[in-house]
C-alpha cells in the first residue's frame, strides 16, 4: 500500500455473502372476550372510558385508537353531538351507554433468517489488501453507522471482472501503525466489520473503489420496515430485543429509561431505534456487528483523554453562534390518557426552547425536552481541524484544545473522526465544545411505608399509580397491596369481581405501597 511505510492496512473477506431469508404470518388479535366467530366485539362505555384505553385494552396499544374510532365514527359523533358538543374531536368525547363495535386487529410476525451465499476464498482480503492505494475510515459517534472506503489499483481489471467484489459481503479492516508519530511499538485500529454496498470504477489508470457501512450481520436492521407496539419497558429493553434479533451484541451506558408505551409504525429497527434515542437524548452508532447506546451528557463530562495545540494542526476551522441555541426550554406536555396538558420550565429564562410533547410522566416530558436543548446547544461552539492521525483517539473521546485564542480553546467533544491513508495517515477531527447541560434529576422513590389513600368519584387506579408512581402501568402494585378490600367491595356493589381492579368506589381505603 501507499502509505508511510509504517502504517499499513490487513482485510478480513473472503467473497462470500451473508443473505437475509424473510416470512410473515397474521393473526387475529383482540380481547378475550372477542367472539370465537370472528365477528367484532360489542364494548358499552362506562363512565371514564376513553378510546385510548380501551384500545389499550384490545389491541395492547392506546396508538390504535381509531380503529375502534373509524369502525364507529357516526356512533360517537352523533352521541356527542346529542350531548351539545359540536363534535367528538376525534374520539375524545365518548359518553357512558354507548355501544361499540370493537373490530379484530390483524397482527403481522415477521421472522428473519441468515443465509450465505458464495464459495469462501479467505485469500481475498490480503490480496486486497495489497492492492489497496488508500483508505478512508469514518468514526462516527452518533446518528449514523461508520463507513469505510477502499480505493485498489486495478490495472488487470480483475476486480470488475472475475475478482468483482459483490455488494453485501463482509469487509472487516483493521489500521496497523508500527513506531507512528513518537509512539514506540504497533497500535492497532479495529476499525470493524463493514457490508460492502457501493463499488465504483474510474480510469486512466483503473480504479476500483469499495464502500461499506457498519451494520449487524442481517441488513433487515436498515432495509425491512416493521411495525409494532412496545409497551411498559425500556429503552434498553427495546435495543436488547431488536439486538438479538440481528445476532448482534448491544452495549448500553446509561440510565434506565422507562416507556410506557410508543409506536414503531412501518419504520425499519434502525431508523427506530435512532429516533427513540434521538428523542431521549442518547447517542447511538453501529459498530463491528455491535449497536453502541450511551448518554453523550456523561461522555462530555469526562476528562480529556489528551491536548491538541495549534501547532500540531495542518489545518483547523473554528464557529460560533447564538442562533439556535438556548438558555432553557418551557415545556407542555400532554397526558395520553387524560389529555389533561401540564407545563414546565427548566434551565434559564433568556432564550426559551418551547416544545409540545406527549409524555407518560413530568419525568418523562423532561428527559425529552433536555434532549431538545442539550442537543441545539452542541452547535455554540465548533471546530475541524487535520492533524497527523492518531489511532487512539476514537469518537465520543473528550480532548482539551489549546493555542487557537481564548475564545476558541477549551475541552471538547469528538463527534466525528475521519481517518484517511494515502501518501500519508491523517485525520479530520469534527468537534464541539462542552457546553454546561440541562440535567434531568430521577425522581426519588416514596417511603416503603405506603400512603393511605380515599378513593373518590372518577379515580381509577390507572389515574393513582400516574399520580403516585409517574406511570399508570403500575397500576398493578395498588391493587395487589389492596386486592382483597377491592374485591369485597365490588361484590358489595353487585359486581360479581373488580376486574381486576377496574371497579373501585368511593370511601374505599387504599394503602398505596412505596415505590
Amino acid at each position: 500500500m501507499a502509505a508511510a511505510s509504517n502504517v499499513s492496512i490487513e482485510i478480513t473477506y473472503d467473497g462470500t455473502v451473508k443473505e437475509t431469508s424473510s416470512g410473515s404470518s397474521a393473526s387475529s388479535s383482540s380481547s378475550s372476550s372477542s367472539s370465537s366467530s370472528g365477528l367484532p366485539t360489542s364494548y358499552t362505555v362506562v363512565s371514564g372510558d376513553t378510546l385510548w384505553a380501551l384500545a389499550r385494552t384490545y389491541y395492547g396499544s392506546g396508538n390504535k385508537y381509531t380503529i375502534i374510532y373509524d369502525a364507529n365514527a357516526d356512533t360517537i359523533e352523533s352521541v356527542a353531538k346529542a350531548h351539545g358538543k359540536s363534535s367528538s374531536d376525534n374520539g375524545h368525547w365518548i359518553f357512558p351507554g354507548t355501544v361499540l363495535n370493537i373490530p379484530i386487529a390483524e397482527v403481522t410476525t415477521v421472522t428473519s433468517a441468515i443465509v450465505s451465499a458464495g464459495t469462501s476464498n479467505p485469500a481475498l482480503g490480503s490480496k486486497m489488501a495489497e492492492a489497496a492505494t488508500g483508505l478512508t475510515y469514518t468514526d462516527i459517534a452518533s446518528g449514523e453507522s461508520d463507513s469505510v472506503t477502499i480505493t485498489i489499483q486495478d490495472r488487470e481489471a480483475e476486480r470488475i471482472g472475475s475478482l468483482k467484489p459483490p455488494k453485501g459481503a463482509d469487509l472487516g479492516v483493521q489500521i496497523i501503525a508500527t513506531n507512528w508519530n513518537g509512539y514506540d511499538g504497533t497500535q492497532t485500529l479495529d476499525c470493524g466489520t463493514f457490508v460492502l454496498d457501493d463499488l465504483s470504477y474510474s480510469g486512466r489508470p483503473r480504479v476500483c473503489s469499495i464502500g461499506g457501512v457498519s451494520v449487524p450481520i442481517m441488513n433487515d436492521f436498515k432495509s425491512l420496515s416493521r411495525s409494532n407496539t412496545w409497551d411498559s419497558t425500556t429503552i434498553k429493553d427495546i435495543a436488547s430485543t431488536i439486538t438479538d434479533r440481528y445476532g448482534a451484541t448491544l452495549y448500553y451506558d446509561a440510565d434506565t429509561i422507562q416507556i410506557s408505551e410508543i409506536e414503531q409504525n412501518n419504520q425499519t429497527d434502525s431508523s427506530f431505534l435512532y429516533s427513540l434515542c434521538e428523542k431521549y437524548g442518547l447517542s447511538m452508532k453501529v459498530y463491528n456487528n455491535k449497536i453502541v447506546i450511551f448518554d453523550p451528557v456523561t461522555y462530555e463530562a469526562k476528562a480529556a483523554v489528551m491536548t491538541i495545540y495549534e501547532s500540531n494542526m495542518e489545518e483547523w476551522s473554528y464557529d460560533t453562534t447564538v442562533d439556535g441555541t438556548y438558555t432553557g426550554v418551557s415545556l407542555d406536555y400532554s397526558d395520553p390518557d387524560t389529555d389533561e396538558t401540564y407545563s414546565v420550565l427548566m434551565g434559564t429564562e433568556g432564550r426559551l426552547y418551547s416544545i409540545t410533547s406527549q409524555a407518560s410522566s413530568q419525568y418523562d416530558a423532561e428527559l425529552q425536552a433536555a434532549a431538545k436543548v442539550n442537543e441545539a446547544n452542541r452547535e455554540i461552539d465548533t471546530m475541524e481541524i487535520t492533524i497527523v492521525a492518531n489511532p487512539s483517539l476514537v469518537a465520543s473521546h473528550c480532548v482539551d484544545i489549546s493555542g487557537v485564542g481564548s475564545g476558541a480553546d477549551g475541552k471538547y467533544y469528538v463527534d466525528k473522526i475521519k481517518h484517511t491513508i494515502n501518501d500519508g495517515y491523517k485525520m479530520v477531527l469534527t468537534l464541539h465544545k462542552v457546553q454546561t447541560p440541562i440535567l434531568v434529576t430521577t425522581p426519588v422513590a416514596s417511603s416503603s411505608a405506603g400512603t393511605s389513600y380515599t378513593v373518590v368519584s372518577g379515580d381509577t387506579l390507572w389515574a393513582l399509580a400516574k399520580t403516585f408512581y409517574g406511570s399508570g402501568k403500575l397500576f398493578t402494585t395498588i391493587y395487589d397491596a389492596n386486592a382483597e378490600i377491592i374485591e369485597s367491595t365490588a361484590k358489595a356493589h353487585g359486581k360479581a369481581s373488580s376486574e381486576n381492579g377496574h371497579w373501585i368506589y368511593p370511601g374505599t381505603v387504599l394503602t398505596i405501597p412505596g415505590g
